[in-house]
Formats: C-alpha cells, sequence, structure tokens
C-alpha cells in the first residue's frame, strides 16, 4: 500500500459503535462531503472514497476498509463524535510517510471537534504524524479551500501561530509543585471498567509508577453494580432530598423514554455510595468510572454520581472532593488530582472540548458529569446546578446529568496530562470566564446539548492546533507557573499555547 506519486486522495469516514447515531448522522455528512469532494477536484486531485455508503463503526472494519487506499493522501473525515481506535488502529496499517489529515465537522450539533481531538490523543500516543483541519460550513469553499490545497500539495499543514509565553515558575510555584508531587507518590487510583469508547486516554500501570509513583487499581463494572444491589433504598432516599434541599433542581417525569425518572436518580444515589465503599475498601485516593458503552447500555450513566463526588456540598460529606474522571479517563483523573492540589482542594472541572467561535470564546461542554461548584463558585450551595435525562441517543437507560451553566468568574486553568510518541508531556493554559445572560445561555445551547453542562471561556491561546485530547480539566484561578514546575519535577516536557495573558483578555483581545 505504498503511496506512489499519484494524485489521490483516500477519504476514510469513522464515527461510532452504535446504530442510531451513525443513523442520524450519516445524510449529514454525505452532504458536507459531496461539498469535500467538489473542493478537492477543483484543486486538482481524486477523491477515493473508501467507505460511501455507511460509517466504520469497529476496528475491525476500520483495518478492512483502510486496506482499500492506494491514493498518496489519506484524509480520516469525522462528521461527529467518533471512536478514536476506529482511525488509530487502522492508520496504523498505512505505510508511516503517507500523509494523513483528520478533518473535522465542527458543527454545533454533532461534536465533530470531540471526535477529532480525542483520536489525535491516540495518534500522537503512538507516534503517528498527522495535520488537521476543522470545517464548520462545508459550503463555503473559500473558508478552507488554501488550507487543503496546502495538504493536498506538501503533505502537511504548518499555519502560523504566534510565540507562547514563558510561564516561568515563581519560588512560591515550585514549592507548591514539589509538595503537590510528592502528595501524589504512594496514592492509588482506581479505574472502574476498561477504556470508554475506544479511547486513547489510559495510561498503564507501569506509567502510573514510573511518572508518579502511584498504584493504579482496576475494577470490573459487575463489581460497581453488585455493590449498588446491597445499598437501601431509604439511604439513597435521603440522597435525593439532600440535593433537593440544598438547591439542585431535579427534573423528574414519567416516561423513562423522555424524561428522568426517580428510580434512575435513585441507582445513580445508590452509584454514589458504592464508589465511596469502594474507595474506602481499597484506600483509593482517586477513581475514574468507564459508563460507555458498557455500563450505558444497561444501566443508567453515572454522571449525577461524579459530578457530585468532584463537589465538596455532597451528600454525607466531609467537606472534600472526591476526584471522579468520568469515561474513566486515566489522563483526565490524574490532572484533575494534581489540579486538587494545587488548588487547595477546589473542585476540578472535567470537560469535552467542544466548540469555538473564531473570536476567542470557546465552549467547555462535556456529557453531564460536572461539579454544582462551577455553577457560581459556592461551596455551600447547589443552587445553578440541575439534572435531567440523558438524551437517548446515546443513553439508552437515562440517568441524570449533573449540570451547570457556569458562571464562577474570573480566571481558568485548563491543564492536560498527554502522551506523544508513547512519551509523557504536561500541557496547559489560561483563560477568562465568560458569564452569560439567560439569553446568551439559550442562544448558545439550543443546537449544541443544553441538557449539558456549558462553560464559556476566552482562552489566552488557540489550542485545538495541538491539544492531543478531547478532555481538558479546569480549575479556577491562575496555576500556570505551578503546572510549569510539576513538569520539571516529574522531568517530563511542559507545553504552552498561551500567546496572551488573562489581563490582556480582560483588556478585550482576543486570540
Amino acid at each position: 500500500m505504498r503511496p506512489g506519486t499519484n494524485k489521490i486522495v483516500d477519504i476514510y469516514m469513522p464515527l461510532d459503535s452504535r446504530d442510531a447515531p451513525n443513523a442520524e448522522i450519516w445524510p449529514l455528512a454525505a452532504r458536507q462531503l459531496k461539498e469535500l469532494i467538489q473542493v478537492i477536484k477543483k484543486l486538482g486531485w481524486e477523491p477515493n472514497i473508501l467507505n460511501p455508503d455507511q460509517f466504520v463503526s469497529s476496528v475491525s472494519q476500520g483495518i478492512k476498509v483502510i486496506a482499500g487506499a492506494k491514493g498518496s493522501r489519506l484524509i480520516d473525515f469525522m462528521a461527529g463524535w467518533a471512536y478514536p481506535d476506529f482511525s488509530v488502529s487502522p492508520l496504523w496499517q498505512l505505510p508511516r510517510d503517507l500523509p494523513k489529515l483528520m478533518l473535522g465537522s465542527s458543527i454545533l450539533e454533532y461534536p465533530g471537534n470531540v471526535g477529532l481531538l480525542a483520536t489525535a490523543g491516540g495518534t500522537a500516543h503512538v507516534g503517528l504524524e498527522t495535520s488537521r483541519l476543522f470545517v464548520e460550513n462545508f459550503e463555503d469553499h473559500p473558508s478552507y479551500a488554501d488550507v487543503l490545497e496546502d495538504f493536498l500539495k506538501h503533505g502537511t499543514i504548518r499555519l502560523p501561530y504566534p510565540e507562547s509565553i514563558d510561564a516561568s515558575p515563581t519560588e512560591e510555584d515550585r514549592r507548591a509543585a514539589k509538595a503537590a508531587v510528592t502528595a501524589l507518590r504512594g496514592m492509588i487510583y482506581g479505574a472502574v471498567g476498561p477504556r470508554s469508547m475506544e479511547m486513547w486516554n489510559k495510561i498503564s500501570e507501569a506509567d502510573f509508577l514510573r511518572y508518579f509513583g502511584i498504584a493504579r487499581e482496576g475494577f470490573d463494572g459487575l463489581r460497581l453494580l453488585k455493590m449498588i444491589e446491597k445499598i437501601p433504598d431509604d439511604r439513597a432516599e435521603r440522597a435525593l432530598k439532600f440535593l433537593m434541599d440544598k438547591g439542585m433542581d431535579i427534573r423528574l417525569g414519567p416516561d423513562r423514554a423522555r424524561h428522568l425518572t426517580r428510580d434512575m436518580v435513585l441507582f445513580q444515589m445508590k452509584a454514589y455510595f458504592a464508589l465511596i465503599e469502594l474507595k474506602d475498601r481499597f484506600g483509593l485516593d482517586f477513581i475514574g468510572v468507564q459508563d460507555q458503552l458498557d455500563w450505558v447500555e444497561h444501566l443508567p450513566t453515572t454522571d449525577l454520581t461524579l459530578g457530585l463526588l468532584n463537589n465538596r456540598l455532597r451528600p454525607e460529606a466531609d467537606g472534600e472532593t472526591i476526584v471522579a474522571a468520568t469515561e474513566a479517563d486515566d489522563g483526565a483523573a490524574v490532572t484533575m488530582q494534581l489540579l486538587k492540589l494545587l488548588s487547595g482542594g477546589e473542585p476540578v472541572g472535567f470537560n469535552d472540548f467542544r466548540y469555538w467561535d473564531g473570536r476567542g470564546l470557546y465552549w467547555f461542554v462535556n456529557s453531564g458529569a460536572l461539579a454544582p461548584f462551577f455553577a457560581a463558585g459556592r461551596n455551600d450551595s447547589l443552587e445553578g446546578s440541575w439534572s435531567e435525562r440523558q438524551t437517548d441517543i446515546y443513553f439508552k437507560e437515562g440517568g441524570g446529568t449533573c449540570s451547570v451553566v457556569v458562571r464562577a468568574p474570573g480566571v481558568v486553568t485548563w491543564a492536560r496530562f498527554s502522551f506523544r510518541n508513547h512519551e509523557l508531556y504536561l500541557a496547559g493554559g489560561r483563560g477568562i470566564t465568560d458569564v452569560p445572560t439567560e439569553e446568551q445561555w439559550a442562544e448558545r445551547s439550543g443546537r449544541c446539548n443544553p441538557e449539558w453542562p456549558h462553560w464559556y471561556i476566552r482562552l489566552c491561546g488557540k489550542p485545538e492546533g495541538f491539544l492531543n485530547s478531547n478532555h481538558p480539566m479546569t480549575v479556577l484561578g491562575d496555576h500556570l507557573g505551578k503546572l510549569k514546575a510539576v513538569a520539571e519535577e516529574l522531568g517530563i516536557p511542559f507545553e504552552c499555547y498561551d500567546y496572551l495573558t488573562p489581563d490582556d483578555i480582560k483588556n478585550g483581545q482576543a486570540p
């Protein structure tokens, strides 16, 4: 399959393993693909659609489909959320020197951006070089034709980028970093379930010890389910009452197919207590829970559970958070635990890097597990948070979200441990929370999962071109210098993509 000098560009289209999302997104993808083909032909190249009738929906299918590649360029086109290993393992079968472009549909309705960034986490991890391009309006050919032409001509895309600022740690930063790294050593991380949705976000037991001195323990989801079944009903009822008494809006309804039911929430409260029991029994310091895909095919999601664990104010709590990463994202979990230590124990946000408007406003919108603290930056109330049924296209058995519109003002620091060519590094940056009015939030979220938590941030750079993960973790305050000092303490690279400061953003500058 070694490419020659032909002007054929193969187009490969992965997506989901579930029939419902694939069926819903395919007509849209076909329209976008039609426009993309026109641009490719205008540029003098011949498109070769490797799977013209359906999305690739498994690793095995992907390996078979990619065998039909015959071009000197390849475009991996993600029209929505796409399972990363539907790309990583198939692309590994191609020649290393074959230029590969990841192209994500960045429309509001479906998270193509998220799929691309998750896939980038995998390709970077195993050392596959790729370029990336995000397209929102495929009918607007001039908006992306020049960049695409650059890839087709040169085999890569290298857009100009300003010089990043120097995140120079202070002595105080170095002391805080040393204390955090020392605290991590000897901790135990517990992961419930295997990797989620074929994502390359796992850190092996060996690497947890190698880099952090942290033990990683794995637990089957069946163990958690059996523990849930032993939690008394009245304990779950008291937890639900606690949430409502403290101001959380639990949006119940009668129809399991469309509404959040009381039984779903009680199951989630039992999962909450079961995870605490698991933590105590095995001496776990922080946890991750798979949920997708195995769990949510048969049981309510744990998003409400995990969002509450990351909050200081929660049922039967001691005032401390328990870091809990959704989708059993190991890299997210250890990043969250680090940010918790650097911030003095404050809640840490789990996010998806969903959308950006081109004027410096970024939308962090995850599938419903954000600590209620972030509604207003308060630890004494759950007001401003709500829970409603997860969308049925992805969550068959429902379960409640842990949702907020983030209105906690001020500086935000984001961070992420990732891999590049099998070596760990730490990336980070800053921004300012953009506090929306109710009207602004309604307008922004109308086409972008309004049932999920939304955090709008004016970032100090444009990390979408570099970030090798769909999950950046967030904490309030400026901790950039501490992050760089942590990387130095661990002996790993640190990458900052900021070229503006938070003060620049406050003064109206946009990246």
